[in-house]
């Protein structure tokens, strides 16, 4: 680029790629980074960021990850992923990529949804929890993502301790994705936030040129390269859109260095954008300015440019659907459906007060498990309880006041794991079940639902404690996760599972009445 020594250039000022440090730092564009890069660091989740073609949002984009990439000093690392293209054939796809940018090995063989997911979810825990990281996604063209994807996406919310998200998702995008957002409240409600991006205004669009030009220099002091009606024709002919701006920069520096002049008035400026094809409307609007510069004799030039030019864009504004940002609360892997009610504050309690004028007792504990390498509060609890609602959370934790951080337990730890069962749902009374393994020791059946729960050829497995009314001690299973209509349902799926494990499955039946589950997923159909 030597030929840009011309104008005194150190490099390009007008390049089409996205270069962070041209990014000018306009009201809005510096609103936008730091609420992005606030809302990433407390982990809150969802962030949205609308705006037309050409408004800079590649460019926020790419100035936000290396803001993020900058931050060796910040006692917890960030790490970014940058997906530019979101349209995919499937959800599968969809998922085996993003497991390949996290680096999960496997990843890329892998078909079935539900374990995709899991390794996301494992990755993410790891993460998030045990080091400590912050993992940020980041979307540009937002609008090209399918349904499908946009669903999958929120269920990356649903991945959360009971303090903040595991994934930070950022998405750029046109405005044709407010419509898809309006269409999606579950979606909308989850966006924390919200920002739309607008052209500049005309003091903004001049201040963007002059911060390009003194980048491109080294910030060395030279004579200005464009005139006030310079600026005024920029303007006009590209509504303060920065992608326009440039592009039509750029062509005015390349008519300059090969006409040898050193500054740019309108009448170079106009003849950049006759040479650019500009529509027939367009060449009759600059006819029609023309004529009034012989005005300007007359009256200010300010008064004429203040008629054609557009309104200042306002400040920033908010989503035109009121959005909500979410407090942090506890993940959810699955939606747990309505008609499994969340347990009240004190249901320990209250089940003791209930069940103690009957016959039975029922145990107040489920035992005691070790914690092993990996293992992580949130996880034993969801595992064994089915969610890891405030309500349980608490409850273990007060039964365990040797825990002093939730997030971080260590090695080595025993937990008691109180009794809490899970509300029945009447609609699954006298259903079926199938029961892979079962037993009385609560590390052995554990250890052995960890060891199956990623089986490719097994379905999904819970791992359930259950209490059969007329005995004195709580048991443990595994189960597969799918309640059925009849034997012979539940019959079809065994001839269909490893023909090691074929021969010892159990079908149980009519639980609903004699047995108390702790698992709410059990509960489910």
């Amino acid at each position: 680029m030597e030929y840009y020594g011309i104008l005194n250039f150190k490099k390009e000022p007008f390049s089409n790629s996205p270069e962070p440090e041209f990014l000018f730092s306009s009201p809005q564009h510096t609103g936008c980074l730091q609420k992005l890069e606030l809302a990433v660091r407390l982990r809150r989740g969802l962030n949205v960021v609308i705006g037309d073609v050409g408004t800079g949002k590649t460019t926020l984009c790419r100035k936000l990850l290396q803001n993020f990439s900058a931050t060796d000093a910040q006692p917890t690392e960030i790490e970014t992923h940058l997906l530019l293209d979101p349209s995919f054939n499937s959800p599968v796809e969809f998922l085996q990529t993003v497991c390949a940018m996290l680096g999960i090995e496997g990843a890329r063989d892998e078909q079935s949804e539900w374990h995709l997911k899991e390794k996301i979810k494992n990755y993410l825990f790891v993460k998030g929890v045990d080091e400590d990281k912050v993992v940020v996604l980041v979307i540009d063209e937002g609008q090209k993502i399918s349904g499908d994807c946009l669903e999958i996406l929120r269920e990356f919310l649903n991945y959360e301790t009971n303090d903040f998200k595991l994934l930070q998702i950022i998405i750029f995008a046109q405005k044709e994705f407010q419509h898809i957002l309006r269409n999606r409240p579950n979606l909308s409600d989850r966006i924390n936030v919200y920002y739309h991006l607008k052209p500049l205004n005309f003091k903004q669009m001049q201040a963007m040129i002059k911060y390009r030009l003194a980048v491109a220099r080294n910030f060395e002091i030279a004579p200005p390269i464009f005139s006030y009606l310079g600026y005024a024709a920029i303007y006009l002919a590209t509504g303060g859109y920065p992608r326009k701006v440039v592009s039509l920069c750029h062509e005015v520096i390349l008519k300059m260095i090969i006409r040898n002049k050193h500054k740019a008035g309108w009448f170079m400026v106009r003849s950049c954008v006759n040479d650019m094809a500009a529509p027939f409307f367009k060449r009759l609007k600059w006819a029609a300015l023309s004529l009034l510069l012989v005005l300007a004799l007359i009256f200010p030039v300010k008064a004429i440019i203040s008629d054609y030019k557009s309104i200042e864009p306002a400040e920033e504004t908010i989503s035109p659907a009121p959005v909500t940002a979410e407090a942090p609360k506890v993940a959810f892997v699955e939606e747990v459906p309505d008609a499994v009610a969340k347990l009240e504050s004190k249901v320990v309690t209250e089940v003791e007060e209930k069940i103690e004028p009957r016959e039975y007792k029922m145990p107040l504990s489920l035992g005691l498990l070790t914690v092993k390498k990996g293992m992580t509060l949130w996880w034993i609890i969801y595992d064994i309880y089915g969610s890891a609602e405030h309500e349980i959370i608490d409850a273990v934790i007060r039964e365990n006041p040797h825990i002093k951080n939730k997030n971080m337990i260590e090695e080595g730890y025993t937990l008691m794991l109180p009794s809490i069962p899970a509300k029945p749902d009447s609609s699954n009374t006298g259903k079926f079940i199938l029961l892979l393994k079962d037993g009385n020791n609560i590390e052995e059946i554990y250890n052995y639902f960890n060891k199956n729960r990623y089986r490719k050829d097994l379905p999904s497995l819970i791992f359930s404690p259950y209490w059969e009314k007329t005995g004195s001690s709580v048991r443990y299973a595994v189960i597969v996760n799918k309640n059925y209509d009849s034997a012979q349902d539940a019959g079809e799926l065994v001839k269909k599972l490893p023909q090691e494990l074929a021969g010892s499955v159990k079908i149980i039946s009519n639980w609903g009445n004699d047995t108390v589950f702790f698992n709410s997923r059990a509960l489910q159909g």
